[in-house]
């Protein structure tokens, strides 16, 4: 029973569902960078490594969410979230912080045999790639610890970078790199960097949406809790419009004209999710049911544009 408990704590803190953003962003990453080049076992345990990485760099981001939010006791009784294991006591910040430690560690190994699978001894490849996975482990931990820039409404900002543009097309060059194809970027992976970290904003904001009363009462100045309900609705309906032109674009531009009501077809869910969350903007609990909807939406849109990328590969390319 000791240890189901302790088990269901760390889950809790893992945020499982919340994982399927950074697993399948990257996988959508790694699946331009197969149609580009080639899917061989190298390339594809390459492949693994990267996805694995952006999924530990999540769980990162997770941790020193919940560490930074429990230091300021900044969730009170009246979250409607999930409450998560630390702020109960189930788990300490020593133990949190750890974990933290541990994670870093592995996201770094993972990320460095990438790098060296994909860039090998091309060092000024190798140096931007470091600098990207430096920044992105500092803007995980730093997202409400010490300079706290989630709390200032900067959230939408790192996640825009890290989780859209930085998981798509990083992925895309190092599965590339891999292929012995060179290092070269795609219009379309740019215009699903652009998509992917739009939607990335928009599951972030939704969250955000649903806190707005208690991010007000504990000081944090996010992009919601500054715009209040009804302007927070009209920037996620913008995020939207913003990342279906995106995808839309990187279709029309890059393959065949018909496809591109396959990625309207892709972008239902996330469309229901966005006009459900922004007529009820007003209403908490109604916006905190779309988070979960709003994270499916963006996973149904990459899964879709990777079966699409095979189509396209086995019929046309």
């Amino acid at each position: 029973m000791l240890f189901r408990s302790m088990l269901k704590d760390w889950l809790s803190e893992i945020r499982l569902k919340s994982l399927l953003l950074a697993l399948t962003n990257c996988a959508l990453g790694c699946a331009l960078g197969y149609y580009y080049g080639n899917v061989t076992a190298y390339t594809l345990f390459t492949g693994f490594l990267i996805v694995a990485t952006g999924v530990l760099l999540q769980i990162l981001s997770n941790f020193a969410d919940d560490y930074g939010d429990a230091c300021k006791s900044a969730d009170g009784p009246n979250r409607l979230g999930p409450i998560r294991a630390v702020m109960l006591g189930s788990i300490s910040l020593t133990a949190l912080r750890k974990s933290m430690a541990t994670v870093t560690l592995l996201a770094t190994i993972c990320g460095s045999l990438a790098l060296f699978m994909s860039v090998g001894n091309n060092i000024e490849v190798l140096s931007w790639f470091v600098f990207l996975g430096v920044a992105a482990v500092l803007a995980a931990i730093f997202y409400t610890i010490g300079m706290a820039y989630g709390y200032k409404g900067f959230g939408d900002i790192a996640v825009f970078i890290f989780f859209g543009l930085a998981a798509v097309i990083g992925s895309q060059i190092l599965v590339l790199g891999a292929s012995d194809q060179g290092v070269d970027l795609f219009p379309d992976s740019f215009l699903l960097g652009l998509a992917c970290g739009a939607q990335s904003v928009m599951v972030l904001h939704v969250a955000s949406m649903r806190d707005i009363v208690e991010d007000r009462l504990s000081g944090k100045k996010t992009i919601a809790a500054r715009l209040g309900p009804k302007m927070s609705a009209v920037y996620l309906i913008v995020m939207f419009a913003f990342s279906a032109i995106a995808s839309l674009s990187a279709c029309f531009f890059s393959h065949k004209f018909w496809e591109c009501f396959i990625v309207l077809f892709a972008l239902l869910p996330l469309a229901a999710a966005t006009y459900r969350a922004s007529i009820h903007c007003e209403d908490a609990l109604a916006v905190a049911k779309e988070r979960k909807y709003t994270l499916i939406g963006c996973a149904f849109h990459n899964i879709v544009w990777m079966m699409l990328l095979t189509l396209d590969y086995w019929f046309y390319y």
